[in-house]
């Protein structure tokens, strides 16, 4: 079942709400938990569209997942307003960005550092986190891979987070391409949701230091791998020189044959989501 907007929250096993906010924003909600997956409402010169946060829905937030230090996944400005408001979730980071989040002003005492195959639970909420292959960009090499930490640690500093609540797992992929291991690890936790980027890569783009993601083939092929129930693409819709096409990815999830439903919500208008595990 999908149901768009309501009055609501599910508030049964297996009942989630979840809001797209743009870009790779998500809000999700099964009763008294709620969950902000790399809110992104700070101005930025690129945006196609201004954001437009609810801030008193926002004040219900219980935890806060980003994915990797880039301004559109972990955006400072906005949490710091957030606390400010009395608001003070968990907010959770990859391990080696944790340091630097606390520097850049956000609360010590709420952050959490991730590491992947290492669950993290905040009252109803379980968080498992998987490694993201994903780009440094900007003014460093464009380069793709694990281990991009700032110490001799080793430790992953991008992540997707597959985030239990309601009874109903969501896998964020955060800034992803695909790898060799990523299905396996995938199926393993078996995620009801999927949430994808489908903006893509190429060389034009990548020479200005806008690293890439998994296009509409790549995420309807990992969906077709993984067999989740539902999945919503991403990140394909903010800046105007970093866009995907919806079509293209549904047309492609078709051909694939992968007994998922497509989700594609307008921004900020709220989808509840029905899943029976069997």
């Amino acid at each position: 079942m999908v149901e768009q907007g309501g009055a609501g929250a599910g508030s049964g096993r297996g009942e989630l709400r979840i809001t797209w906010l743009g870009q790779a924003g998500f809000q999700l909600q099964a009763g008294e938990e709620q969950v902000l997956i790399d809110p992104f409402f700070s101005p930025h010169p690129g945006r196609a569209y201004a954001p437009r946060p609810d801030w008193g829905a926002l004040a219900r937030t219980t935890v806060v997942l980003c994915t990797h230090e880039h301004e559109d996944h972990l955006d400072v400005p906005f949490l710091v307003q957030l606390a400010e408001t009395g608001v003070r979730p968990a907010v959770i980071v990859p391990a080696p960005v944790r340091s630097a989040a606390a520097s850049a002003g956000i609360e010590a005492a709420v952050l959490l550092g991730a590491e992947p195959a290492r669950a993290l639970e905040r009252g109803g909420v379980v968080v498992r986190p998987v490694p993201a292959y994903h780009g440094r960009g900007g003014d460093e090499p464009v380069a793709y891979g694990f281990n991009h930490a700032t110490d001799a640690s080793g430790a992953v500093r991008y992540l997707g987070y597959v985030v239990e609540l309601g009874g109903v797992r969501v896998y964020h992929s955060g800034d992803t391409l695909a790898y060799p291991e990523m299905a396996e690890i995938l199926r393993a936790l078996e995620p009801d949701v999927m949430l994808l980027p489908i903006n893509g890569r190429d060389f034009m783009r990548e020479r200005t230091g806008c690293v890439g993601n998994l296009n509409e083939d790549e995420a309807a092929w990992l969906c077709a791998e993984v067999g989740s129930r539902y999945v919503i693409p991403m990140h394909y819709d903010a800046m105007g020189d970093n866009l995907g096409d919806v079509g293209r990815f549904v047309t492609a999830l078709r051909a694939s044959a992968a007994p998922v439903t497509a989700v594609v919500p307008a921004r900020d208008v709220p989808v509840d989501l029905l899943v029976r595990r069997v």
